[in-house]
């Protein structure tokens, strides 16, 4: 009897008819689907090894592109495929998602990545050195410890405001009160409550030691890169932006001008537009959330150590905004504008200076 024989079941040597081929990775499991140069998908897969898809991806030819969705192991296998001359892409997750048709399984998410690829004004991310993995491993460590600490000091702050303890916020608060409210037996806290205190106190002590440690190594490797050093130049950003701006690997020439630079970080408005109503609201947060928010929290210090007698263009620039938006929305301006300084620093060997007294704003300088 003549087995029946459906796409799953074709060869690996029948991708060579492909011109693109879509991957939906997973940790054992990758769902492959390939196309024609016409857009007819021609070829499916489903491979349940590492060493199996491993082996695939060395029998596709060089001239064939493949496209993936970002994802654990994504760069990897990019860097795998880079290295024998396939073009890759590999596509943002949250797009590929509006591309999906039907209910989300392997299969319908290939197709997707496929009809993704299609679509040119997705722009892909780029593919990272080892180097800019190891950093911005550093950076997402760094961030967890931020996360965990200002979660476990708020539950400090909380579990004392159910005793009548009203601490305020942040950092200065919480090491300076809450060795002293334990030690103070005039406080009406039971000794089972004191116990915790003192534990959670002390796991957050050491979470900042360690956010200490990252934020050193940061603060050591911008000092070696001169890449770092120069945008360092721009007010309102310091060692941890600049390192978090060269492990993202922006690649600022995909980008026509600095404006769309810096929309591709979220820091403009959201648009509702339809005919010849245009609609702009609020800042629409696309793009890296990370990058955005180190952006937004360098221009608020800024902001903060503004003087109020200088005559400086960008500072009467500054209080000017401030005055029009409040301190949140002078904070995402400065952001976008820095932002935009960033890509042209990033595209040459120049320096940020500003010159003060001679009517312009800024100027570039080797």
């Amino acid at each position: 009897m003549k087995k029946h024989t459906t796409k799953t079941d074709l060869s690996p040597t029948d991708v060579s008819a492909c011109s693109t081929v879509a991957v939906d990775l997973a940790k054992n499991v990758f769902q492959i689907a390939g196309e024609n140069p016409l857009g007819q998908v021609i070829y499916e897969q489903r491979i349940k090894t590492r060493d199996s898809f491993q082996a695939f991806l060395l029998t596709l030819p060089a001239g064939v592109t493949v496209l993936m969705e970002t994802g654990p192991g994504a760069q990897a296998w990019a860097r795998l495929l880079q290295a024998r001359g396939n073009p890759v892409r590999i596509l943002p997750a949250q797009r590929v998602a509006e591309h999906r048709s039907g209910a989300k399984n392997d299969r319908n998410d290939v197709l997707a990545i496929l009809r993704a690829g299609r679509d040119l004004k997705i722009l892909a991310v780029p593919i990272k050195s080892t180097a800019q993995l190891a950093m911005q491993a550093l950076h997402r460590a760094r961030q967890g410890y931020v996360r965990r600490r200002t979660a476990m000091g708020n539950q400090m702050r909380g579990l004392l405001l159910e005793h009548g303890i009203a601490l305020a916020q942040g950092e200065v608060s919480l090491s300076r009160n809450v060795p002293g409210i334990l030690e103070d037996a005039t406080h009406p806290l039971p000794e089972l409550l004191r116990e915790l205190i003192a534990e959670l106190l002390g796991e957050w002590s050491q979470l900042g030691e360690r956010i200490t440690v990252l934020t050193g190594r940061l603060e050591a490797a911008a000092r070696e890169d001169e890449t770092a050093k120069r945008l360092m130049t721009i007010r309102g950003i310091g060692p941890i932006i600049a390192t978090a701006l060269l492990a993202k690997q922006t690649e600022p020439e995909r980008f026509a001008n600095a404006r769309q630079f810096a929309a591709y970080f979220g820091t403009v408005p959201d648009q509702h537009s339809s005919g010849q109503k245009v609609r702009l609201g609020k800042m629409c947060k696309r793009g890296d959330a990370y990058l955005r928010s180190l952006a937004i929290q360098g221009a608020h210090a800024v902001l903060r150590q503004l003087r109020p007698d200088s005559e400086h263009p960008d500072d009467c620039r500054l209080r000017r905004w401030l005055s029009r938006h409040g301190q949140k929305g002078a904070a995402v301006r400065l952001a976008n504008r820095n932002l935009r300084i960033v890509w042209v620093l990033l595209q040459n060997d120049q320096n940020y200076r500003r010159q003060p007294g001679n009517g312009q704003e800024a100027a570039m300088s080797h």
